[in-house]
């Protein structure tokens, strides 16, 4: 099987003079919050799928990439792939 060299859907590399101009508007937007007083978090890039998956995002949860453990099969509408 010959490797897919195309980037997975929804996700680029950033290149560095794209990620220059991302990081200062990412600092004034946090600044401005800063300054009326808010805190930054930050939350996981990754999820238990059954707090994703509970019926309630409705077509978000179209926009979920699943991760798998080695060997597991991915189930779309109750068929193994």
């Amino acid at each position: 099987m010959p490797l897919v060299k195309k980037p997975v859907t929804g996700m680029k590399d950033i290149l560095p003079n794209e990620m220059r101009i991302r990081e200062y508007v990412s600092s004034v937007i946090r600044e401005t919050y800063e300054g009326f007083g808010f805190q930054s978090i930050e939350t996981p890039c990754v999820e238990h799928i059954e707090n994703l998956c509970s019926k309630q995002g409705g077509e978000n949860e179209k926009l979920i990439f699943k991760i798998l453990k080695r060997g597991d099969k991915l189930q779309l509408d109750g068929e193994v792939t």
